[in-house]
């Protein structure tokens, strides 16, 4: 009896909320309870239950649920994934409806490569184009069919109606945005260190974190600061950034590094062990996403192919704004057309920050690492420069046999933001193209490990 309440619990969660029969199997005592179990014949298009289908034979769940169709029609669901804040279009998220139990997300560093079904059994399954938008094809129809949307360590599940045979269009944000906290679904446990030079943290409430997800190191909250050099802007309570990047241990608990600009190289707050430890984390999967003077996580690297990934004289001199995207490859593309259909406003393949700087001169092989965006010295000498670059992680190696990733941005967003003890009460200006740039790498870093060169794959579904 227990075996068949917990199947009709399943299918209740995964909305087979179609008509009823009575169950005949008895139970191991021999008693026929009369528990009911969802009627999953499939309907046809006027939405009766009992229409012949010449299709195969459904394996259970949702799949029963999938209507046949006349004259050519087919069932569909489209629409748009948004960050949390549920205005800003997200490019790369994979969108499915579940046929099973979503297993549970893994905290911490993993080695997430790109190509691998996710959980949950899939029976469609997409990745959203430039513009955040998806079409699931085929697709179960009913009132409740859950609906996942994920990217990295952020997943969210809701139920939405599709009703047989049509092409359904959701329309509204709140069913296909990302979590805002972890009542609404997974988000991954990211730490921030913080800088005298740099709000990069206040990106975090702008694209919809919830305030109740940020504390210190040990706090019940998704995201945890400590205090870089001059870094004094964050909860209280913060301990030494130190104490973070001095720990392999402590670097695994988290999926994302956010490392803010300390005005210098700040060698008093990092030394050997730290440049050792972080190497290690990002060797291991780990994710970091650097500003200005943290270019020294890559220039301190005891990798020897981490070091040579870039030539870094540093010292952060002011660079030409705004800076160029860099069109030649996949994903350089994908930012470019991305941040038009976020604001069509915004100049093709430009991208203005508060400031530009001029630390990495040169990355001499592009199959190491990757330059997203150039620009010039200033003054100008004619020439153009690294200025957002990612690396994966052991550098140089294929990217089967990477699990970790970099991103450095030569530049500072947010600073017409205050970022103090009050926080996130401070970051309250209107995301600028700057920060909508940030935005997307701050998705992409924690994403799937993958070939930047080679436009993103739809997983397979088994």
């Amino acid at each position: 009896m227990r075996h068949l309440a917990l199947v009709v619990s399943l299918a209740a969660l995964y909305g087979c909320s179609s008509p009823e029969r009575v169950a005949e199997t008895p139970d191991s005592a021999g008693d026929t309870s009369g528990e009911t179990l969802p009627d999953t014949s499939v309907p046809d298009v006027d939405g009766s239950a009992d229409a012949p289908t010449d299709a195969k034979p459904c394996e259970g769940g949702l799949e029963c649920l999938r209507p046949t169709c006349s004259a050519g029609a087919t069932t569909s669901l489209s629409g748009i994934v948004y960050m949390p804040n549920g205005k800003v279009p997200l490019y790369n998220a994979m969108v499915f409806i579940p046929n099973a139990p979503l297993p549970a997300m893994p905290v911490g560093a993993t080695c997430d490569r790109c190509g691998v079904p996710p959980g949950g059994s899939p029976l469609a399954i997409d990745l959203t184009k430039t513009d955040g938008k998806f079409t699931l094809n085929n697709v179960p129809a009913g009132a409740k069919i859950p609906l996942v949307v994920q990217i990295g360590k952020w997943r969210r599940q809701t139920e939405v109606e599709i009703k047989p045979c049509e092409a359904n269009v959701l329309t509204d944000p709140e069913l296909t945005r990302l979590p805002r906290n972890r009542k609404e679904g997974n988000l991954p446990k990211i730490a921030v260190t913080t800088g005298g030079c740099d709000k990069l943290a206040c990106i975090l409430p702008k694209i919809g974190i919830d305030a109740t997800e940020y504390g210190v190191d040990g706090a019940d909250a998704a995201v945890h600061f400590y205090a870089g050099s001059g870094g004094t802007g964050g909860p209280a309570g913060m301990k030494p950034a130190k104490t973070l990047w001095d720990s392999t241990p402590k670097l695994m608990d988290y999926d994302l590094a956010l490392f803010s600009c300390e005005c210098s190289e700040a060698p008093d707050s990092k030394s050997a062990t730290s440049y050792a430890a972080v190497s290690a984390y990002l060797g291991a999967g780990g994710r970091i996403f650097t500003t200005d003077f943290q270019y020294n996580w890559y220039k301190q690297s005891p990798d020897p192919k981490m070091q040579a990934m870039a030539t870094i004289p540093g010292g952060a001199p002011t660079a030409e704004n705004p800076v160029t995207l860099q069109l030649d490859f996949a994903k350089g593309k994908a930012l470019a057309s991305w941040m038009v259909a976020v604001d069509k406003t915004y100049p093709f393949a430009k991208v203005t920050c508060d400031y530009v700087f001029g630390n990495i001169t040169d990355v001499p092989d592009k199959s190491v690492a990757q330059v997203y965006a150039t620009s010039g010295s200033s003054p100008p000498s004619g020439l153009s420069y690294p200025r957002f670059v990612s690396v994966n992680a052991p550098a140089g190696r294929p990217v089967g046999s990477q699990c970790g990733k970099a991103v450095h941005l030569d530049a500072h967003i947010n600073q017409k933001d205050t970022l103090d003890a009050s926080f996130p009460k401070g970051c309250t200006s209107p995301l600028t193209a700057g920060e909508q740039a940030f935005a997307f790498f701050l998705f992409d870093v924690g994403a799937c490990l993958q070939d930047d060169t080679k436009d993103p794959v739809v997983p397979p579904l088994k």
